[in-house]
């Protein structure tokens, strides 16, 4: 008996101390947000374990230049905007992206919601700055929420471990 309790008390010791050498996250409010090429990139590592090589990176690429292009001819409007850049070159999220935008450049979204409760609960802190534009949350991988208005962006928070944080 007291072979299994020792057992017991061990392994209690290890989740406790695997727990504390985790680092916190912090949710961060940034005015960049997420690259499609990073999205990608995770999605590899999750699906094949690695890195994609360099013709599933070269197939990707020319996936997403036939999305953009197409959505840049469906909405010629864009190439007049300060987003365009972001959008065409960098493939990257901006402030005042629409959701057509997002979702060519990320994909659908984990979870979508227009309840102020959800939104509070993923905005945290940063709630109080971001329900007076935000109608509605979109949530993806690596810790990004997006969150939207009527038009597009408003608002992009992304979960960070501090240690990420100093590298920037």
């Amino acid at each position: 008996m007291s072979g299994i309790l020792r057992a017991a008390a061990l392994a209690a010791v290890g989740l406790f101390v695997g727990s504390c050498m985790t680092p916190p996250t912090v949710l961060e409010r940034t005015t960049r947000g997420p690259n499609a090429e990073d999205f990608f990139v995770q999605q590899s590592y999750a699906t094949n374990g690695r890195a994609p090589n360099f013709d599933e990176k070269r197939v990707w690429q020319d996936q997403m230049d036939e999305k953009v292009k197409s959505y840049l001819r469906e909405h010629p409007e864009l190439e007049g905007t300060a987003r365009y850049t972001e959008f065409r070159f960098w493939r990257q999220v901006a402030p005042g992206s629409t959701p057509g935008e997002v979702r060519v450049l990320l994909g659908e979204p984990r979870e979508q919601t227009i309840d102020p409760a959800m939104m509070a609960t993923l905005g945290e802190q940063h709630w109080v700055a971001v329900r007076e534009t935000a109608k509605e949350a979109w949530v993806y991988p690596l810790g990004w929420v997006v969150f939207f208005d009527d038009k597009g962006v408003v608002d992009m928070l992304r979960r960070v471990s501090p240690i990420d944080m100093k590298d920037e």
